[in-house]
């Protein structure tokens, strides 16, 4: 038998079949923590920003492909709509693949698509069981003409994900400050709160495919996100100042955070506008080549000798 490549050794997880019967009662839900949003608690934000700080602050910072990441993050969104998931459900399932990519590097070769896919499935999996009262069985995720994966290398791979993380999976996201900043941005409530929370996450999705998670703080993400929903116009440009004062009237909020918001800001506004200059692609990023003309699904598998082997078939059993 072959020894598998690097790349794909990453998915290989020798983890006996006790410790996969116990995820469910590993992980550890908070239905309170992973509330859509919170109260107007100034006590409970200020802990929440703190203990967010402390972990930015310790993130390793490797990167992989942006086009492979794109990949995953298109077919999270596309299977989000398609089992009706809530948002914070695929956006917590991009950061749970933004913060594995960050660890693990991933280098695919052209035939090995199949892993970022396998990785897709497995971060939306383990964010419905999070996130979502109905989850889906793992037979249930959408396969394509390519890449068939069989449950129990799913959850072998969401194993993976899980040690990845250390097993930290209630993660603080923008949704938990949209309530809370949806109040300081539109005190007056110009337009409906409602329709800021609505525009607030389909923003925050939009935006996964230009901003990883560990590239800012959730708390700014969030504070910019609401700042922009709540805009009568998309002609305003705030200044530095008058971003300052939206934010003036919080208790733990300093010149720092600021700044922070600030260059946020900028940045998304750089990629509203880019969108509109740039046409978008007439296709999705992929990479996979077309499908056989018998139309035959294929099957991947981890322990096939020829896996390794560049002029190895591509039918293998996942």
């Amino acid at each position: 038998m072959g020894e598998p490549s690097d790349s794909l050794a990453l998915f290989l997880c020798h983890e006996s079949e006790s410790s996969l019967n116990e995820d469910d009662e590993r992980i550890e839900r908070s239905e309170e923590h992973f509330a859509t949003t919170i109260g107007d608690d100034e006590d409970y934000v200020a802990e929440l920003v703190l203990k967010e700080n402390r972990r930015f602050e310790t993130e390793p910072t490797k990167t992989t492909s942006s086009v492979d990441r794109l990949i995953a993050i298109d077919w999270i969104l596309t299977t989000r709509t398609r089992f009706g998931f809530q948002h914070q459900t695929a956006y917590i399932a991009i950061s749970y693949l933004d913060l594995f990519l960050q660890r693990r590097f991933i280098g695919l070769q052209r035939d090995e698509t199949w892993a970022i896919r396998l990785l897709s499935v497995a971060c939306l999996s383990l964010a419905a069981k999070m996130e979502e009262r109905i989850v889906p069985g793992l037979s249930q995720y959408p396969q394509d003409h390519d890449f068939v994966f069989k449950p129990d290398v799913i959850r072998k791979t969401e194993l993976l994900v899980l040690s990845t993380l250390d097993w930290k999976m209630n993660l603080i996201t923008p949704f938990h400050y949209l309530n809370y900043f949806v109040t300081k941005t539109s005190p007056d409530h110009s337009v409906s709160k409602e329709l800021v929370l609505l525009r607030s996450s389909d923003s925050l999705l939009a935006l996964t495919k230009e901003i990883s998670f560990t590239d800012y703080r959730q708390f700014v993400v969030a504070a910019v996100t609401t700042m922009l929903a709540s805009s009568t116009s998309s002609d305003i440009r705030l200044t530095r100042e008058e971003i300052a004062n939206k934010f003036q009237s919080i208790s733990w909020w300093t010149s720092n955070e600021n700044d922070n918001v600030y260059l946020c800001y900028q940045r998304m506004l750089e990629i509203e506008e880019r969108k509109h200059m740039t046409p978008p692609p007439e296709t999705a990023v992929s990479r996979e080549p077309p499908a056989s003309g018998s139309g035959a699904k294929r099957r991947l598998s981890f322990d096939d000798p020829d896996q390794t082997s560049p002029t190895a078939k591509r039918t293998r059993r996942l």
